[in-house]
């Protein structure tokens, strides 16, 4: 199946030519424990710092701004489907959920911020929401291992991986793999 076009999911007052996201909103209800009840425009600026903050880094300069190009021109297929829907996908929705998390019962308004507690809610702790973050990041982690696992056995399939274009603000791909090479004599 082709792939879908992540910024058609969200609300277009939201969306712009310049905001294209690798996951749609029905990953997040699918993948997360945020189900259907949050609003999209409160998730949206998590998922692009999540994104910027937590994918670019796995993926490099050259391979993220060519997902994007593919996703706008809507002309995802082969490998990069398979990229998108089987592993940056799961890595994306628990990085955002690590992002988004400390923020979700808060309201940004002109008159400061405000603490949202609903009539028969009970706010958690700070030890609980803790503890989410902290489930939250060993999932995405674990999915970022596994992206980066699947990147370097398919990096012939996929060159962008290895590629750079000798820009300065260029981000290189993380890895993830510690070398060390010790003396020989």
């Amino acid at each position: 199946t082709a792939y879908e076009i992540p910024k058609r999911d969200w609300s277009s007052d939201v969306c712009s030519s310049d905001l294209i996201l690798f996951i749609t909103r029905d990953d997040l209800i699918k993948r997360t424990p945020f189900g259907g009840n949050i609003q999209p425009e409160k998730l949206i600026p998590h998922v692009k710092t999540a994104q910027d903050k937590h994918m670019l880094p796995i993926l490099g300069t050259v391979l993220f701004e060519y997902l994007q190009q593919i996703i706008a021109a809507n002309t995802v297929s082969g490998i990069y489907e398979e990229l998108l829907d089987d592993y940056i996908k799961d890595t994306l929705v628990h990085y955002t959920a690590v992002e988004a998390l400390p923020f979700l019962s808060y309201t940004f308004a002109n008159s400061g911020v405000v603490r949202n507690v609903g009539e028969v809610s009970q706010a958690p702790t700070k030890v609980e929401i803790d503890f989410l973050l902290d489930k939250e990041l060993q999932s995405a982690q674990f999915y970022a291992q596994r992206l980066r696992d699947f990147l370097i056995a398919k990096s012939t399939q996929i060159p962008q991986y290895y590629q750079a274009t000798g820009d300065a603000r260029e981000v290189y791909p993380n890895r993830g793999v510690q070398y060390y090479t010790g003396w020989n004599i």
